[in-house]
């Protein structure tokens, strides 16, 4: 499953859905709308957890971070990053934010993987709304 203008690829797993933002990509404010109509495509009417490769982003708006935080159908997420400043990022996404799900930082995608596997059922979450 592609995404409009190859910002990001989104791929459906058994129990999780991974996306790859293009490298070095600006995440603008609509980056947040479109992943979640992806996602809703994917699985309707469910949270999921997510997979998520930041590839190097260059800039985030804070309103697509909002976005994630708030109107995503998440359950889980963990953030794979390649920069040494990726981590902070997130703790700080995580202090403004507080998104209803738990959010995980890591440097590789097998312990991504298997953070997300601990987590509990996708059907366990209430959506909010």
């Amino acid at each position: 499953m592609e995404a409009p203008q190859a910002r990001f690829s989104l791929r459906h797993e058994k129990s999780l859905l991974q996306v790859h933002w293009a490298p070095s990509l600006v995440l603008h404010d609509s980056d947040g709308e479109l992943l979640t109509a992806q996602i809703v495509r994917a699985v309707p009417g469910r949270r999921v957890h997510l997979l998520m490769f930041l590839n190097g982003m260059t800039a985030l708006s804070q309103d697509a971070l909002s976005y994630f935080a708030r109107r995503a159908p998440l359950s889980a997420v963990a953030l794979v990053g390649p920069s040494v400043l990726d981590q902070p990022l997130v703790e700080l996404y995580l202090e403004v934010y507080r998104p209803p799900f738990p959010v995980g930082y890591f440097d590789h995608g097998a312990a991504a993987r298997a953070w997300l596997a601990c987590q509990p059922p996708l059907e366990a979450r209430a959506q909010r709304h």
